[in-house]
């Protein structure tokens, strides 16, 4: 123990009299260390850590899909079926987003809300902390005025009153009774279709009517999440056979033409992490590179040192120490600024953690599991260690086999010269070809993001401003909702600088997935083959307010009303994909729904999400004529700033029903940001590995350069003696640079072509082995190893030839 401290304070003395070589060589360990830990500490949170539940892993969701439909929410009737028959199961669960409001005229607040069915919070492992859960009986709708709350919710608006269970309060002009309080901690599990996110907050919970008789909307629609627990000791091929079994034995029970559907499951866990696993995985390999590219970087920086040491470790082995000793201590130096690297770097992490808490994208599931643990300090710790030994192995072998002869030349060039340099070389050459491969990855995700912005939306999100407004069931009927819409549209419409509104049943890249089958009035398709398409509800102004263009026919107007001829608009996509073109699909007729709509006017495409390559059919009725109680959002087109905007929006809103409040406010700028935050993050953090990158090899290669130039000074010296000129010696240094940059280059180029294939799910219009990105980043490297080569290389035309020839000596 005395040996190893006595060898630790003496690499600390040793790196304390080198304070640029300490300084840089710590900076770059723990700039690769910190975003090593930090990516890993996402990795952990949102791919590794267990589900907050209860044996987590037998947790499932399930799902329907059907030949053209796969991955759909369950249907009504068949949740109801597969709950009482599924065997291998301790229990099945349906829940549906339903937000209430507390209506009150000084304070109206919207509440996030959840439906689910008995035994949801059993089936999760929560138990009240007060009162009861729902029970079956609750789910009839007689019995299903009755509600849970968060404990947040509890303690923020009934002061954390125990007394409150058994009473009555008023939600959305309904009277329910509290009969339960959940505890802190409980976390939604989620979903991608009418649900809040896994884990986002929820601050009321009603029961989920589940439908006791049969009809044939309930086998028809298809809007329930569901979760279930198998039972312990299930194997995964008994419940596959139990999933098959009652599916089919209840698709025979109900053979109508509208139920094709057959069960599916997926485990909870990986419909949570979803599409956030590529992205994790590929910041992982980019930090995983740029720490192996910071070790290569360092053991470069080991090996120029080592030619000022050469004569010192040759003295100390002259002296007795053996082999292994100068090793050991050799390695001693290289852990002590791994250390050191490693504390900077988790400092690093930290900081960088609770900036992505803080300003991480909205959809990155479990982000708030993500922390820089013991599981992760441990790795950091592994890491420090392992990077230690890659960057120390290599100069500690090199400098601990030198005889002593050799050693104590004077001037070490036998030692740190030639050996040396191949060693360096071929390091500067594993430099250039890992930056090839992160700036590669980093130009097709750029790539990528450019198209993507580049493509039109079919939307125009400036000057448009947003919110959501749910009209509570329990006040407005059909017939007041639509009064509502008309007047509430009148009053903004009239709104200083107000230019066009609409409302609507959704917004713009936002994953609204509603869709329904229909026919056309004369023509025929054949089974399983016809028009299927999304479906929308707005009011007149939708397309201006949006900025969609129109494309053939007209608009919604005010006289598409109740009792007016039914009329509905068709995206451009539907026009083209069941009609010749959008001209011939104006004035056609569709059936759907009990009636017979006539295609008024066509408008253009917008994709679902930015990235997907095109737009799918749509439909868009006139909410006057066509509608179910839900959330709308009111879209306004203004000139005036955003702020003016929401004040005069919510005034008027008041205006028409003072206890109705607005919810999540937004432009419609920024609801497009977001549906692009994850995309740009990830393209960010690979381009600052990938810059990281450039900036080691370009220092790598120049002090590989810059010892060459040291160590062939008496021969450049001897060649301006013999004639040479600078450009002769230029060149020389050049070519040199040129074969190693080359060399990295062909290696770079064939791993990345074998390792760009993991950002296939992240591309959009662009192709993994893009030659155009491929060109490109090799000539940027080369024009890179070109300047850092051209330092030394100038400095070499001014060595003094008599000076060169005199240091011989």
């Amino acid at each position: 123990m005395d040996t190893l401290l006595q060898g630790v304070r003496f690499a600390c003395r040793l790196l304390r009299r080198s304070p640029a070589f300490t300084v840089t060589a710590v900076l770059t360990l723990g700039l690769s260390i910190g975003a090593n830990t930090a990516v890993i500490s996402a990795v952990h949170g949102v791919l590794i850590a267990p589900l907050p539940y209860p044996d987590p892993d037998r947790l499932v969701r399930l799902f329907e899909e059907a030949p053209t439909t796969p991955h759909f929410p369950v249907a009504p009737a068949d949740f109801r079926d597969y709950r009482a028959e599924l065997g291998t199961f301790d229990g099945l669960a349906a829940y549906i987003r339903a937000d209430l409001q507390l209506g009150e005229v000084t304070q109206p607040e919207q509440l996030r809300g959840m439906q689910v069915s008995a035994g949801f919070f059993g089936l999760l492992g929560s138990a009240m902390a007060l009162g009861r859960d729902f029970a079956l009986d609750d789910e009839l709708p007689a019995n299903s005025a009755v509600v849970i709350l968060s404990h947040s919710m509890w303690m923020r608006r009934f002061n954390g009153d125990p007394s409150v269970i058994g009473t009555s309060a008023r939600f959305s002009g309904r009277s329910f009774q509290i009969i339960g309080v959940l505890p802190p901690g409980v976390r939604h599990v989620g979903g991608t279709y009418r649900t809040y996110g896994h884990g986002e907050p929820v601050d009321i919970w009603t029961v989920l009517a589940v439908p006791r008789e049969e009809h044939p909307r309930f086998r028809y629609s298809h809007y329930f999440n569901v979760v279930g627990r198998i039972k312990r000791g299930v194997s995964v091929a008994e419940v596959d056979a139990d999933v098959r079994r009652t599916g089919a034995t209840v698709a025979s029970r109900y053979p109508s033409p509208n139920s094709p559907w057959k069960p599916s499951l997926v485990p909870l866990k990986t419909e949570i992490v979803g599409s956030a696993e590529a992205t994790l995985l590929v910041l992982a390999a980019a930090a995983s590179a740029v720490l192996l590219l910071a070790c290569v970087n360092v053991a470069g920086l080991l090996l120029g040192r080592a030619a000022n040491r050469s004569r010192e470790i040759g003295v100390r082995a002259a002296l007795g120490a053996t082999r292994t000793r100068l090793a050991r201590q050799l390695l001693i130096e290289s852990v002590v600024l791994a250390i050191a690297g490693a504390g900077l770097g988790i400092g690093l992490a930290y900081g960088a953690i609770a900036l992505l808490a803080r300003f991480g994208p909205a959809d990155m599931p479990r982000i708030e599991m993500i922390a820089v643990n013991g599981r992760v300090l441990a790795y950091a710790l592994a890491l420090t260690l392992l990077s230690a030994l890659l960057f120390g192995l290599a100069p500690a072998w090199r400098l601990a086999r030198a005889g002593v002869g050799d050693a104590l030349r004077l001037g070490g060039r036998t030692v740190a010269g030639t050996p040396h340099q191949h060693v360096r070389r071929l390091l500067a050459s594993a430099q250039v070809a890992l930056a090839f491969v992160l700036v590669a990855a980093g130009g097709l995700l750029l790539r990528s993001f450019v198209a993507m912005i580049d493509a039109d939306p079919g939307f125009t999100a400036a000057r448009t401003t947003t919110a959501s407004i749910e009209l509570p069931t329990a006040r407005y009927d059909t017939a007041g909702a639509r009064e509502f819409f008309r007047r509430a549209g009148e009053r903004l419409r009239a709104l200083p600088g107000v230019r066009e509104i609409a409302f609507s049943s959704d917004l713009p890249w936002s994953g609204y997935d509603e869709n329904t089958s229909f026919a056309i009035v004369g023509r025929r398709f054949d089974e399983g083959e016809g028009p299927e398409a999304r479906y929308h509800f707005v009011t007149p102004g939708y397309a201006s307010a949006t900025g969609t263009p129109l494309v053939a026919g007209r608009e919604l107007t005010s006289s598409d009303a109740a009792g007016a001829p039914a009329v509905v608009l068709v995206n451009e996509s539907a026009a083209r994909k069941y009609w010749t073109s959008p001209a011939a699909a104006v004035g056609a007729r569709l059936t759907l729904w009990g009636r017979e709509p006539t295609v008024a006017g066509i408008i253009g495409d917008v994709r679902d999400m930015p990235w997907h390559d095109r737009a799918v059919p749509a439909l868009y009725f006139p909410q006057a004529q066509e509608w179910y109680p839900q959330p709308m959002f009111v879209v306004v087109k203004s000139d005036i700033e955003s702020r003016s905007v929401v004040d005069a929006i919510r005034r008027t809103i008041r205006d028409v029903d003072p206890q109705l409040p607005l919810a999540n406010v937004r432009t419609l700028e920024s609801v497009a940001g977001a549906a692009l935050a994850t995309r740009r993050l990830t393209l960010w953090l690979v381009t600052v590995f990938g810059m990281t990158a450039v900036l080691l090899a370009v220092v790598g290669i120049y002090g590989v350069m810059a010892q060459i130039v040291g160590h062939r000074a008496h021969e450049l010296g001897v060649r301006q003696a013999l004639g040479a000129t600078r450009g002769n010696i230029v060149r020389l240094i050049m070519s040199s640079a040129a074969v190693m940059t080359l060399a990295g280059l062909a290696a770079g180029a064939a791993l990345a072509a074998a390792s760009t294939s993991v950002l296939a799910s992240l591309l959009y219009r662009v192709r993994p082995l893009d030659p155009v990105t491929f060109a490109a980043v090799a000539t940027a490297l080369l024009v890179a190893g070109a300047v850092a080569a051209y330092v030394p290389a100038h400095r070499a035309t001014r060595i003094s030839a008599a000076a060169a020839l005199r240091r011989s000596d």
